[in-house]
């Protein structure tokens, strides 16, 4: 194998492995168990329930979250539900007594409003003797999208639209939606007072607070109206978003009531990185893993590692490994998404270097636009896209990176992964001795 290829493949292997770690069945089996008719998570058991066992999961990995719970703990629930984005595949094994519903990711649409309405409907009627168990991923604030009295779900739409189009990170993105949608901020355990809420979550979120995972429907927000404000200030949308938005906001109470309940963290971001190290110190490469997240413009990370793997001169087989979530500033009409876009800004930044390939990929298998996952490059990337017809740096400044990407061979497609730790970078370098 040439050189080029077999780090192709440690890469997609490393990859591997990382989503491997953080299949949620298998993080929510070792971290639940039923004793007797009590839940025990984490050692932790919850109060025993003499009334209703309600199971919620939601996000982009629902299914294999709900999965896994109801093989950790068979037959403690007496009633689930399960909302996932629109093409999630749902595994038969869950069974038909699971109510499931589906919604827009990442834009809300009807169909999530409908499901929220009709789960915050349940949710009011538990009380002190019921539990909810919430099984919590990314991808849920776009599905709980029924929004605040006086707001139309076409107002958040376009609120998010712009939001995203003006390159603003996750964090900011959920200060605004807490702020708009019922079930945010703590909106669904507020709901389900005065039962007993427990909530289970696998992390999208690499820096951030508790509220920033799916909009944080069973934890206070940190964060409110005003904060919200600010956001729109700082990316001048406050004369671009609906103005029932903006009357919303200003009308809205600054804290709402405080709200607890016991909280786990299943796996993360930093799981799945620990999970890619592992495997390519396995493989023989001398790895550095970076500690501080990957934040910021997608197309300014790809050069920087692009430029980093063309640089360096290593002894031994070496490797760096990154986790985070970029952004990125819509300029363009094309298609793509952070992580191709990554990819290929490190593909011009290295090309004609050989024995270098930089891996930039969504552990969703989904990014952006398209149905890629991410993309993976090396040195002979460039003269590929070209030699496809393809002009690489108008596509960069076109946000079109899923077709450059496509056009070399470069591109990752994994389909629905089932999990959700936001992305995961690799830069590979040969020996050069």
């Amino acid at each position: 194998m040439a050189p080029r290829d077999s780090l192709r493949a440690a890469a997609e292997m490393a990859f591997g492995s990382a989503l491997a770690a953080v299949r949620p069945d298998t993080l929510v089996v070792d971290a639940v168990r039923s004793d007797g008719g009590s839940l025990v998570i984490r050692g932790e058991p919850l109060p025993r329930s003499c009334g209703c066992r309600v199971v919620v999961a939601l996000g982009k990995a629902a299914p294999a979250l709900l999965a896994g719970f109801k093989a950790a703990a068979p037959g403690w629930s007496t009633e689930c539900w399960l909302l996932a984005p629109h093409g999630v595949p749902i595994p038969s094994r869950l069974g038909a007594d699971v109510r499931v519903r589906s919604g827009g990711h990442p834009l809300p649409d009807a169909a999530g409003e409908g499901a929220t309405r009709e789960l915050l409907a349940r949710t009011a009627d538990l009380g002190c003797d019921d539990v909810l168990v919430v099984l919590l991923s990314g991808g849920t604030s776009s599905l709980l999208a029924s929004p605040v009295e006086g707001v139309g779900r076409e107002d958040v739409l376009a609120a998010t639209r712009l939001l995203l189009a003006a390159g603003a990170p996750i964090g900011e993105l959920n200060t605004v939606r807490r702020a708009l949608l019922e079930a945010a901020g703590g909106g669904l355990a507020r709901t389900a007072w005065p039962a007993t809420v427990a909530t289970l979550v696998l992390s999208d979120v690499v820096v951030g607070v508790p509220a920033d995972i799916g909009s944080g429907p069973t934890v206070a927000s940190p964060t409110g109206p005003v904060d919200a404000l600010d956001v729109l200030k700082r990316h001048e949308l406050l004369e671009r978003v609906p103005p029932a938005v903006i009357a919303a906001l200003r009308r809205a109470p600054g804290s709402p009531s405080p709200i607890g309940g016991p909280w786990w963290v299943l796996g993360d971001n930093r799981t799945a990185v620990a999970a890619a190290v592992a495997a390519l110190r396995e493989a023989g490469f001398t790895v550095t893993e970076v500690a501080r997240p990957l934040a910021g413009e997608a197309a300014r990370w790809g050069r920087v590692l692009g430029s980093l793997a063309r640089g360096v001169r290593p002894t031994s087989p070496f490797a760096v490994v990154l986790g985070g979530e970029t952004t990125v500033t819509v300029r363009g009409g094309g298609r793509g998404g952070r992580s191709q876009e990554l990819a290929l800004a490190a593909a011009l930044a290295v090309a004609g270097c050989s024995e270098r390939v930089v891996l930039a990929a969504g552990t969703d298998g989904v990014d952006g636009i398209g149905d890629a996952a991410g993309g993976v490059v090396d040195g002979s990337s460039v003269a590929r896209m070209v030699a496809a017809g393809r002009d690489p740096e108008a596509d960069l400044r076109a946000n079109d990176s899923g077709p450059a990407l496509v056009a070399a061979g470069d591109s990752i497609v994994t389909g629905p992964t089932g999990t959700n730790v936001a992305d995961l970078v690799l830069v590979l370098a040969a020996s050069a001795s």
